[in-house]
């Protein structure tokens, strides 16, 4: 039978920050070949591959599992366990990825293994591990435009919760705000336009002001300056400035009409460039396979808590749409705050009990 946690290291051990995906396929791919599920490692280019892999009839409304195999990079500061090293110690599992989302890509590869070994037909089970998701998702929309995806199934992202149940996730509206001068000497500004000063005037009336939009879960609309620069020297007039700000979004906010608030408040003088609009996905605690989810925790662990929705955005902004889902349930082991950090890592024990909660997802579908 497949380990979750023995799989979930030697994933760990392989470096998938911004590429190497296929290898981690095709570890997921010979784990699931070999319970008799049917895999498809799709090439997204080079090194990097994403998984399908499928077990019943899923050419109407499959359960849909979704994960990614990318990383964030490891960072200059030494690890205290190396960030490929997946060693095991006071209940953890450390590396880069053990986290997000190695530990949970693994607990769903195992689930799928052990049910497809058990069972050669039934309610169909799709599971899409991606490649590139910590890069705005840009793997799951190579995937959803070289496949076509079953519509209609739920969706189940193994993101890390805490094995605690949430029922969505914020969206991104990434921009850049840009203005633009005309230089001059230092000591003679009058004859200079200063690119600066109506680029700071503008984000700092967009934070003070902030966004409309809120959700009961969710909470408010969030904008965050993360970058500014401008000018290149201290006795120069600077002729350009730009600042990228990071708006997190709510269910029922779509990006347009924030985008026209963001317009309004910057004025003409300053240009807005989108980066990044990935949509929020919500849907509620009291749906049927959301139900389902609750009642199988319960019977495994003892415990069905649930959590807010998510801050972050995963392949659920994508793949939601594509794949017109029913409803969509976030569950997965390892505290989200954990990822990206130095020394990430998860706990062994919800490594595997988030492959057995998946695994009775699976095998109790039946009659949900």
């Amino acid at each position: 039978m497949t380990d979750a946690v023995a799989l979930a290291q030697r994933l760990v051990h392989l470096n998938t920050a911004g590429g190497g995906e296929r290898a981690a396929a095709e570890v997921c791919a010979e784990v699931l070949e070999g319970s008799g599920a049917s895999v498809e490692v799709v090439t997204m280019v080079a090194d990097r591959a994403h998984l399908i892999a499928s077990v019943g009839d899923t050419t109407t409304a499959p359960l849909v599992l979704c994960g990614h195999l990318d990383t964030v990079p490891f960072g200059d500061t030494p690890w205290t366990h190396g960030p490929l090293s997946g060693d095991i110690g006071d209940g953890m599992l450390y590396g880069r990825g053990s986290v997000d989302m190695k530990g949970g890509a693994a607990a769903l590869v195992t689930a799928l293994a052990r049910y497809a070994a058990r069972r050669s037909s039934g309610p169909g089970v799709l599971l899409v591990l991606t490649a590139a998701e910590e890069t705005g998702c840009s793997g799951a929309r190579h995937l959803i435009a070289t496949r076509q995806l079953p519509q209609g199934g739920s969706l189940l992202i193994a993101e890390p919760t805490d094995l605690r149940i949430a029922h969505g996730h914020k969206g991104v509206l990434w921009l850049v705000a840009s203005t633009h001068g005309r230089a001059a000497h230092g000591s003679r500004p009058d004859l200079g336009v200063n690119a600066i000063m109506p680029l700071a005037r503008f984000v700092s009336e967009l934070t003070a002001r902030g966004l409309p939009g809120s959700h009961p879960e969710m909470g408010d609309v969030t904008v965050n300056v993360g970058t500014f620069s401008g000018g290149t020297k201290v006795n120069l007039v600077p002729d350009s400035a730009s600042a990228g700000i990071d708006i997190r979004l709510v269910a029922g906010i779509d990006s347009r009409s924030i985008l026209e608030e963001v317009a309004a408040i910057a004025g003409g003088d300053i240009h807005i460039q989108v980066v990044e609009d990935l949509p929020a996905v919500y849907s509620p605690a009291d749906g049927r396979f959301a139900s389902h989810v609750s009642a199988r925790c319960e019977v495994v662990t003892g415990s069905a808590a649930h959590r807010q929705p998510l801050t972050y955005f995963t392949d659920a902004s994508v793949l939601v749409s594509a794949l017109q889902a029913s409803e969509i349930v976030i569950l997965g082991p390892g505290d989200p705050d954990q990822a990206h950090t130095l020394d990430e890592h998860c706990p062994v024990a919800q490594i595997q009990a988030a492959a057995e909660v998946y695994e009775d997802i699976l095998m109790t579908r039946e009659g949900h």
